[in-house]
């Protein structure tokens, strides 16, 4: 079975018969007619994605508000909105946008009245038969629950209600099928579900490949008018939360496939690769910086996209470059540090199976007790690990002393007196701490961890 997730959030539906004179000059006219309404002011706003804005503003007039303008609307879903900007009404702009919508006081779309508009004709007609199955659901599923699985009546109850649900999905199949090109049949397919075949019902790893493989079959990426619907973000997160790899070079692939369903409409691309570069560029798991970094060299720099400023680029590509010389798998750049004694000292002078850097400051309680923590584990002696400590301030005194006290046997450097780059720099040192964790090569494995990770890390590493 086809599933459609519900179409819309609030439908709480206002709506107009009153006819003006149209003008035919006009981009589009409006009208909606709200009975027994009190509220002066009216917004028309349209979703840019998961996100609405206001694109025009009436005043009720004898019951009728009329949006007009000289340019057309740009296709997607609309919103009816109060003069509290609370929103009383979703609806769809296509290509006819000389239409009127008038509802009953009980805002029943089931009498409905539309003209001008066949797009919202049929997706009115589609609110009825989901709430209609909705009705009919709700009454039978506590009587299904109290009937056997054989029941006779439990079988009738279970027919009738598949019986309803198919008559949902033939008319939305109808209108894919008469209508491909309308605003509304593109925003059923992209609502749509892969849908198992029957031979795959028992193979789960089959089920998932298929699914994942065709999730993206119906959605149409170069169609910009989905942009004009809260879809997309949500398919988006569902497919890279459930359907992909966390891991930097899987993701990277997996984005590059759709901005290939994209090419052609440079809208849709510009959204993706702006979506894509803000969810990696601070990623919640650890190693997907590579993708930002990726995005920027491939997409940015390669001037990709069409809605970008000089100093933008500027930004994006300076924030790559420095996160590049950090990356997971790569080689981590040479420090050589002065010690307390007054001696340059590098990280690769050990020769531990491991090796945790740490950025800290003496003043910065959770620095503390990272050190304390990672100074416990070291402690256990279960795993081969030296300590190259970094002091990023300059309060030379106060961070001798801090290490009089603690004692903890490790090299310590202080990050102000450098014949290297700046480690800020070089491992996007912008707060502290901060902790790498480094194999025997000085290659990155971990980072951007607490010191009660490292174990865990270590030995997973291992395996």
């Amino acid at each position: 079975m086809i599933k459609i997730h519900s179409l819309f959030l609030f439908i709480l539906i206002l709506c107009g018969g009153v006819y003006a004179q149209e003008d035919s000059n006009l981009g589009y006219k409006i009208h909606f007619q709200l009975d027994n309404k009190s509220d002066s002011t009216y917004f028309l706003a349209n979703y840019y994605t998961d996100k609405f804005f206001i694109v025009d503003t009436s005043v009720l007039n004898k019951g009728i508000i009329t949006f007009q303008g000289q340019d057309s609307l740009s296709q997607g879903i609309y919103i009816l909105a109060n003069q509290k900007k609370e929103k009383l009404l979703e609806f769809l702009v296509g290509q006819d946008q000389h239409f009127s919508i008038h509802l009953d006081q009980e805002l029943n779309p089931a009498k409905a009245e539309i003209n001008g508009s066949e797009e919202n004709t049929l997706f009115f007609n589609h609110l009825v038969k989901i709430n209609d199955s909705y009705t009919i659901l709700n009454h039978y599923k506590p009587i299904l629950e109290k009937l056997s699985d054989d029941s006779e009546d439990r079988i009738k109850i279970t027919a009738m209600i598949d019986s309803v649900n198919q008559s949902l999905i033939d008319f939305r199949k109808s209108i894919v099928q008469t209508k491909p090109d309308m605003l509304f049949s593109k925003i059923l397919l992209a609502m749509q579900e892969p849908e198992i075949p029957e031979n795959l019902k028992l193979d789960q790893e089959a089920q998932f490949r298929f699914y994942k493989s065709n999730f993206w079959s119906t959605f149409d990426l170069s169609d910009e008018r989905l942009l004009y619907t809260p879809l997309l973000p949500r398919k988006l997160e569902t497919y890279f939360t459930q359907m992909v790899l966390p891991i930097a070079d899987t993701v990277i692939l997996e984005i590059d496939k759709i901005m290939l369903l994209a090419k052609g409409n440079q809208k849709m691309v510009d959204y993706l690769a702006w979506h894509f570069i803000a969810e990696y560029q601070t990623p919640k798991i650890m190693g997907l910086d590579k993708t930002f970094v990726y995005l920027a060299d491939e997409y940015v720099a390669k001037d990709k996209l069409s809605s970008i400023t000089p100093s933008m680029l500027e930004k994006i590509m300076e924030r790559a470059n420095r996160m590049r010389l950090s990356l997971i798998g790569e080689k981590a750049p040479e420090l050589w540090l002065i010690d307390t004694t007054g001696t340059f000292r590098s990280f690769r002078e050990l020769d531990s199976e491991f090796t945790v850097l740490i950025f800290w400051d003496q003043t910065c309680s959770h620095c503390k007790k990272e050190m304390e923590t990672l100074n416990d584990l070291v402690n256990e002696n279960i795993h081969d690990i030296g300590v190259y400590a970094i002091n990023s301030t300059n309060d030379f005194e106060g961070w001798k002393h801090y290490l009089l006290e603690k004692n903890y046997p490790w090299i310590h450097v202080n990050g102000t007196k450098s014949i290297t780059a700046d480690f800020h720099d070089l491992f996007d040192i912008y707060s502290v701490p901060v902790i790498y964790l480094l194999d025997k090569s000085k290659t990155i494995i971990g980072k951007r961890i607490n010191a009660s990770q490292i174990k865990t890390l270590i030995e997973n590493y291992s395996k």
